[in-house]
């Protein structure tokens, strides 16, 4: 509908109220989240275009969930890594300690065994 109102009389103003109530029996499935009051325009024919929408929005969110545990796990592994590292360098420091320990031991034992037997 369209109303169109016209003042030909400047000298004073003229103030229209109009109320309108629109009553439509609507659609027959008027509680689908997907219904327009149009009939020839429903939300029925966009199910399965927004089905593959919503699966693609759920495939992206999972991938960038799976992306951001990656990055969690990577972050995890790193820090353990680090910490083998620096055990492993430790170790190492303390077994060449170890080593440098008992071939001192090793050769004051010799020589004192040579100089007993009064071969040295």
């Amino acid at each position: 509908y369209m109303a169109c109102f016209t003042n030909n009389n400047a000298d004073f103003a003229v103030n229209i109220v109009l109320d309108s109530v629109l009553t439509s029996e609507g659609p027959a499935f008027d509680d689908d989240e997907n219904a327009s009051e149009d009939v020839n325009f429903q939300g029925h024919h966009l199910t399965p275009l927004a089905e593959q929408l919503d699966q693609s929005l759920t495939a992206a969110k999972t991938v960038i969930n799976e992306m951001n545990f990656m990055e969690r796990r990577e972050q995890r592994m790193r820090a353990t890594a680090d910490s083998i590292n620096s055990r492993v360098r430790y170790f190492s420091y303390i077994s060449v300690g170890v080593l440098l320990v008992v071939t001192y031991l090793q050769v004051s034992y010799l020589k004192r065994y040579f100089r007993k037997k009064k071969l040295l």
